[in-house]
């Protein structure tokens, strides 16, 4: 377990690929079920626990969907284990390293800037960078493609959590 979580933290400092990791479809439904429930952690800190699941949920289904649809398209279906593994492991360390700084920034005003706000930020851009990089190994293009669909799928990623949370309030 130990040389796993090592791997998993060396796919996050780009010096190990989604291929490293185990292919194994017990790991990648493991992943993908706490990256699920850390999702839902995260979204009932300022959603209802129904929406929370829901959020939580598209955002599961649009993680597994971008590796997916990025190995179908380049015809590599063979690696989504291992893709779909890397994308909810790393995803998981993410959200566990961004839960107290969601949960802090929460709490403080919109007027009351935080350093914070900034680390925030350095995590995104991060998990952007982790992710191009797994896009990267899975799919063979070069990073700066990989980087891009990461940009595009964060920007719709969180273009749906915003809808669900106006959807949210407005029937709440």
């Amino acid at each position: 377990m130990n040389a796993l979580i090592t791997l998993v933290f060396n796919i996050m400092r780009l010096r190990a690929a989604p291929q490293d990791l185990p292919y194994s479809r017990v790991l990648m439904l493991l992943c993908i079920s706490v990256y699920l429930l850390m999702g839902l952690v995260i979204a009932s800190l300022d959603q209802t626990f129904d929406l929370a699941l829901l959020s939580a949920g598209v955002d599961t289904l649009l993680l597994v969907g971008l590796a997916w649809l990025a190995l179908w398209i380049t015809d590599q279906q063979s690696r989504i284990i291992q893709t779909v593994t890397a994308f909810t492991a790393t995803g998981t360390l993410f959200e566990i390293m961004g839960w107290p700084l969601v949960a802090y920034l929460q709490r403080t005003s919109a007027d009351d800037p935080s350093s914070l706000s900034i680390l925030l930020l350095v995590l995104i851009i991060w998990n952007i960078s982790v992710i191009g990089h797994i896009l990267r190994h899975a799919v063979d293009v070069p990073m700066w493609i990989g980087t891009g669909i990461a940009l595009l799928y964060i920007y719709t990623s969180i273009r749906v959590m915003v809808a669900l949370q106006i959807a949210g309030v407005a029937t709440g």
